[in-house]
């Protein structure tokens, strides 16, 4: 097999790997939304002592699904990391990125099971959601950085000023606190608090449940108005950095139907398919900024092959 062959494959791989994390993080929220999480009892990683339970049951069926899908996810994971460590080491971002992919997959995990065998707090489990969006996207971004190694490179244009790569990781750690309160709110049972959008007119009357949602709208809010404050700044650099402003837009149009996702979750009163749609977008979120987030920490780079211009490369 050609090295040409095997480098196009190691992208295709990379594709598969962040599809199929995306599907983990939907059969996650599943088993949330639908009460699974004890479906295989508290065995681990056995289901109800078995390998393969009994699905008769709708909750086991659900759980058991799940965890067979991380079973997968593990091993492309480890084929994904292991094959951009074999093919491009030298290249510090990958080092950086198969590690992260690797030690969030694991930590998932790892936080997965001891929810199983030892119930554990809202705050725990909001925490297990959080470490899942970090495996999304460091998976997401292998894939685009080892795709954007296919192409042909040109010259770095200037770098940016350090305060705009210090407000763009600023905002992701904020968008990665807002995220937390979400699955909070989730996880302690408290949206019923506020069924009504964007007051909490109507519901349950429990002061600390209201001041969680009131908190995850609100930070929710201001982080719409810092993306739209970066993709602002960005657009200054297009001449120069077309792939900050293309990123800023991107943010900013996943924020925008994030949040009429969350409009829709609550006029729908929580339905399934609310959950599945507000946790999708918000994975693809978090993708985002932590797309922007990688292309101003390695500074310029835009490679426009001469058959393909619109497209953006990382050398």
């Amino acid at each position: 097999m050609s090295s040409a062959l095997v480098r196009r494959s190691v992208v295709w791989l990379g594709g598969v790997a962040t599809a199929w994390m995306f599907l983990v993080l939907v059969t996650g929220t599943t088993v949330t939304s639908t009460g699974s999480a004890e479906g295989c009892g508290h065995d681990w990683p056995l289901c109800h002592g078995r390998f393969i339970p009994d699905l008769a049951l709708r909750t086991t069926a659900i759980e058991f699904r799940h965890r067979l899908g991380s079973g997968v996810a593990v091993v492309l994971i480890l084929a994904l990391a292991g094959s951009v460590l074999w093919l491009w080491r030298e290249r510090r971002p990958l080092r950086v990125l198969a590690a992260l992919m690797v030690g969030s997959l694991f930590g998932q995990a790892g936080l997965g099971a001891w929810a199983v065998i030892y119930p554990q707090q809202p705050a725990v489990l909001a925490l297990h959601f959080g470490v899942s969006l970090l495996a999304v996207a460091s998976t997401a971004l292998t894939a685009i950085y080892v795709h954007g190694l296919q192409g042909e490179a040109e010259a770095p244009p200037p770098g940016l000023p350090a305060g705009l790569r210090l407000a763009t990781w600023a905002l992701a750690a904020y968008a990665y606190l807002v995220v937390y309160l979400g699955a909070f709110v989730r996880h302690l049972g408290a949206a019923a608090a506020c069924p009504s959008w964007p007051l909490c007119q109507g519901g349950v009357e429990n002061p600390g449940w209201l001041a969680v949602n009131v908190a995850h709208r609100f930070a929710a809010g201001l982080a719409l108005v810092g993306a739209v404050g970066l993709l602002l700044a960005y657009r200054r650099l297009r001449p120069v950095r077309p792939d900050l402003a293309l990123g800023g837009w991107l943010l900013l149009a996943s924020l925008l139907l994030e949040a009429a996702s969350g409009v829709v979750l609550v006029g729908s009163r929580w339905s399934l398919l609310g959950e599945l749609l507000h946790a999708s977008l918000t994975g693809v979120t978090f993708t985002a900024i932590a797309y922007l987030c990688l292309r101003v920490s390695l500074g310029p780079q835009v490679a426009l092959p001469a058959s393909r211009p619109e497209r953006l490369l990382i050398p």
